[in-house]
C-alpha cells in the first residue's frame, strides 16, 4: 500500500467517525542505552532503527528513543529494556524524568530544585543516593522523558510466585471451619442435591476449601450417609469417583462446560451445587 492509498484509507476512516492517525513521522532509536543506575559514559551515536509515530504526538522538539538500563528508576516504572522517549531541548521542571549529562557521563533521573536553589538528580530507588549538581560539574540536561515503551507487558514469574505464596500462606493460617461447622454445611446443601452423582459437586467444593481429603471418596460418602441417612439420593464411592474426570478433576473455578463429564442443564446443576457449597464453606462461623 503506497502513501496515496494510505491517505485515502485515512479519509474513509475519518468519514466513518473512526479516529485513526498515520504513523509517518520517523523517531530515531539509539543503539546505545542510557543507565538508569550510576552515570555511565556515552557510547557512539549510531542509530539502531526508527519508530514511526503520528504527527499529532510529535512535538516541535527533536526526539529519540533510548533503551533503559539498570534499576535506579524502577519506582517510575522504567526497567531495563524499556524504550525511553526523550524530547531534547525542553525545559525541565520539578518531578520530570530527565536525560542528564554529568562530566562526560549520561544518566536518567528525576529532576528537582530545592528551597536553597540547589539542583538535584533524584533516583526512584532507595538503593541509590540523590546527586547534588554543583558548579564544578560539567552538567546539562539533554532532554526530558515524555514517554516509555515497555519491553514486555508480562510480569516476571518471580513476583507472581511471591504473590501466590503469600496468598497460600494466608489461606493456611486462616481459621479453619470445625468439623461440626462442615457437617452443618453438608446438611444444609442436602436439599439442593437431586441425584447421587451430584454429591461430587459437594465433595469438590469441600476439597477446594481444604476440608476433606483428596481421593478419599469412602470417607466422604460415609460422612454424608451418617449426616443424612434419610436422603433420597445417597452417594457411593464408585459413583463419585466416576465424576472426577476432565475439567471436573480440577478446582470448581476451572470447570468448563465444553470439557466436563456432563453438559447443558446438567452441567449447570452440578456447578450451582458446587458454588452454593463453596459459599457455605467460605463463610466464617459468625456469618453462617
Amino acid at each position: 500500500m503506497n502513501v496515496e492509498e494510505l491517505k485515502e484509507l485515512m479519509s474513509l476512516l475519518k468519514e466513518a467517525d473512526v479516529r485513526a492517525e498515520l504513523c509517518d513521522n520517523p523517531i530515531k532509536v539509539s543503539e546505545c542505552g542510557v543507565k538508569c543506575g550510576l552515570p555511565t559514559e556515552i557510547g557512539d551515536n549510531e542509530l539502531a532503527d526508527y519508530i514511526m509515530l503520528p504527527k499529532s504526538v510529535v512535538g516541535m522538539y527533536p526526539e529519540m528513543f533510548i533503551p533503559a538500563e539498570g534499576d535506579s528508576m524502577i519506582g517510575a516504572g522504567y526497567e531495563s529494556g524499556d524504550m525511553l522517549r526523550v524530547r531534547f531541548g525542553m525545559t525541565a521542571h520539578d518531578g520530570d524524568s530527565v536525560l542528564a549529562w554529568i562530566d562526560g557521563k549520561c544518566t536518567v533521573k528525576s529532576y528537582y530544585k530545592d528551597e536553597d536553589n540547589q539542583q538535584w538528580l533524584v533516583p526512584q530507588n532507595d538503593d541509590y543516593d540523590s546527586i547534588p549538581l554543583t558548579e564544578d560539574m560539567d552538567f546539562r540536561i539533554l532532554g526530558v522523558v515524555v514517554g516509555v515503551e515497555k519491553a514486555s507487558c508480562r510480569m516476571p514469574s518471580r513476583s507472581l510466585i511471591q504473590s501466590i505464596r503469600r496468598t497460600k500462606n494466608k489461606l493456611k493460617t486462616a481459621k479453619r471451619m470445625s468439623e461440626k461447622e462442615v457437617d452443618e454445611c453438608i446438611i444444609k446443601i442436602g436439599s439442593d442435591v437431586k441425584h447421587a452423582r451430584q454429591w461430587y459437586a459437594v465433595y469438590r467444593a469441600m476439597l477446594d476449601c481444604q476440608v476433606t481429603n483428596e481421593g478419599d471418596y469412602m470417607a466422604f460418602c460415609s460422612r454424608v450417609r451418617f449426616l443424612l441417612p434419610e436422603h433420597e439420593h445417597l452417594p457411593t464411592p464408585k459413583e463419585i469417583s466416576r465424576m472426577a474426570v476432565q475439567s471436573f478433576a480440577r478446582p470448581v473455578s476451572m470447570w468448563n462446560n465444553n470439557n466436563a463429564p456432563v453438559s447443558g442443564v446438567r452441567y449447570k446443576d452440578y456447578l450451582n451445587v458446587a458454588l452454593i457449597m463453596g459459599s457455605y464453606l467460605s463463610k466464617t462461623p459468625t456469618e453462617a
